[in-house]
Formats: structure tokens, sequence, C-alpha cells
């Protein structure tokens, strides 16, 4: 950039002195936003935010930005992670108070929690309960790999079965079926058609639904997390959006301390299900150790409703029992309107 300094008094436009000198050449050009052309004083535009530092991107940093849109990968995720941790309900407090630069966004922390947790129980490989069919009775079957395969029968597997008579749930199916035939007689053939199917199939069909639709109905149940809470505490004045940061939040922990399970060795399924059976030789210490986490996660969402909305802790506990009461049942409820619309559309 070139610069020009005129005397004071001078009639004429052209300069009684001129001092010219390059700042490119020296280094000390005065940089200006290279999308809005606002001037610059520091490493990124005040106007607009655009970085002035503009350079190739290594394929290192291009990947970092890729990867970066989906997961948090900022350092302020771990100052982030040690509040959600030990301090519930204080994210939402501070993001309510306009406090948000030191931490990650609410909705991409849950998120890169749900990538976690989710990529966990498919790399792991996790056991997980799943539904049997047969003989006019539908079943909750879980397998699980016991470390000394002579403490049950010289099987390396232990097995719960917990079963139910479903007849008249398979009558009201039916009459589902031929109910939609009256308004779409290519859902009544796909129901018909799953209906024929061997127990053994429907099941599979199930079990997949279940698996595939479960991560979008935990995304799709969060706004209703929030009317929840929008009509638990309606009398405390607050929008609608602070309360989906606090179910965000809420949620996210639950991922991370889900997160965690996973990697613990134990299991708290066969836990209670041994333990209901009377078969506590069979339960590990490893087990137990899946009750730390669990008590955690139950003792959390009290904590977290008294910081954000305040309230007794009777009081407070009650709401909570409600809330996760009504949410585990809303989500269920839609997991299983997908499978229906599943089987329908597909047969």
């Amino acid at each position: 950039m070139r610069h020009a300094a005129y005397l004071d008094g001078q009639s004429t436009l052209k300069p009684a002195i001129q001092i010219v000198h390059d700042d490119a050449a020296s280094g000390s050009a005065a940089a200006c936003c290279p999308s809005c052309q606002a001037p610059a004083v520091d490493k990124f535009c005040s106007r607009c935010g655009e970085s002035i530092a503009v350079h190739a991107p290594s394929a290192g940093e291009f990947l970092h930005e890729f990867v970066g849109h989906y997961v948090a990968l900022e350092g302020k995720l771990w100052q982030t992670l040690r509040l959600l941790m030990f301090r519930p309900g204080q994210l939402t407090v501070d993001h309510n108070r306009g406090r948000r630069v030191p931490y990650i966004n609410p909705l991409r922390l849950y998120l890169t929690l749900s990538l976690v947790v989710f990529a966990l129980i498919k790399s792991v490989g996790i056991d997980l309960p799943h539904v049997t069919l047969e003989d006019e009775a539908a079943g909750l079957a879980y397998l699980h790999k016991i470390d000394d395969p002579t403490r049950l029968n010289k099987t390396p597997y232990a097995k719960l079965y917990i079963q139910v008579e479903i007849e008249e749930e398979r009558a009201a199916m039916r009459k589902l079926v031929a109910l939609t035939g009256r308004f779409n007689a290519d859902w009544a053939e796909n129901g018909a058609r799953f209906m024929d199917q061997p127990d053994s199939a429907k099941a599979q069909v199930l079990n997949n639904g279940f698996f595939t639709y479960l991560p979008y109905m935990l995304i799709g149940a969060l706004p209703l997390f929030a009317l929840y809470l929008k009509l638990m505490f309606r009398r405390s004045g607050r929008r609608y959006g602070e309360h989906l940061v606090f179910a965000l939040n809420v949620t996210a922990f639950a991922f991370l301390l889900m997160s965690a399970m996973i990697l613990i060795p134990g299991n708290l399924v066969w836990l209670f299900g041994a333990g209901y059976y009377g078969a506590f030789a069979q339960i590990s210490i490893w087990d137990w150790v899946q009750l730390l986490p669990l008590i955690w996660m139950v003792a959390y969402l009290p904590a977290a409703l008294r910081r954000v909305y305040g309230g007794k802790t009777w009081k407070v506990w009650i709401q909570s029992i409600v809330l996760m009461s009504v949410h585990v049942s809303v989500i269920l409820s839609l997991v299983a309107a997908a499978e229906i619309i599943a089987i329908f559309k597909h047969g």
C-alpha cells in the first residue's frame, strides 16, 4: 500500500512533499477483511468474523474443519465436559445468561456425544435385548457371554428370557391391517404379508426396526422433552428455547454416561436379570460396578433441575420421576409407531 503526506496550506492538489513507502514490502501492511473490506486490527474481522490470515489450508486443517462441522473438536470441549459432568445444570444456566463462548454449543455437544455412543455400540458389539416371537407369545431375550463357561451348564452364554402371551395383540394387529385396507391397499397388502411370515422373520423385522429407528426417535423426542419442561414450569416465564437447551444438555450427559458404561466391563442388563432370578453366583464384580454410573445418572436430573429451576428437594425428585417416566414412555411409543409404519410400508 502506498501512502502520501501533504503540506498544509497548499492550494494545489499536488503534494509539496511526498513520502512514499511500501508497507507490503516492510511486512506491516494494514490488513483488511477479505470478505467485507473492513479494517482489521485482530486475527478476525470485528464486523463479520472472517479470518484475516488467508492461506491455503493443509490437508490436516481441511479434515479438522470438515469433521468439526459434525463433531466438537475444540479445546473448550474438555471445559464443557467437566462442567457437564460435575455441575449439573450449570451449562444451561450460563447459556441462558449469555455466557456461551467458553463452551460447546448445546446442539453440537448433543450430536457429538450421540455419535460417540452409537459408534461404540457398533464397534464394541455389545449385546442388546431382542424380541422373539413363537407359539402365540412374545419374549424379550438377552444372551450374555460369561467368563467361565463351567459356571453355567458348560455353555459360554447365559440366557434371560421373559415371555408374555400376545394372542390378543395378534388379533388386534389383523384388525388394524383390515382397517388400513380401507385407506391404502398397498399398506394392507404389506401388513398382511408381514402377518403371514414365520415368527422368526417377524422378530427380525421388529429388531431391525428398533435398532434402526432408535437414534431418530431420541432426536425426535428432544422437542417433546422441552415441551414437558415448558408445561411443568409454565409459571417460570422461561421461553421454550431455554427448556430445549436444558433437554439437550441433560441428554448429552446421559449419552456420556452410556459411553462410559459401554467401555466399563460388566453388564447392567445381566445384573438385573440374573439378580431377579437369584443367579447371584453368575454376577461378576464388574456387573456391580455398572451401578455407579446408573446411580449418577438417576441423581443427575434432580440436581440439574434444582440448579436451573429451583425448588425444594422432595419436589424436584418428584418432578424428575415424572419427567423420566413420561420421556421413556414417549420414546418407546415413537419407536413402536415407527416400526408399525415400516411394516405397512415395506411388509
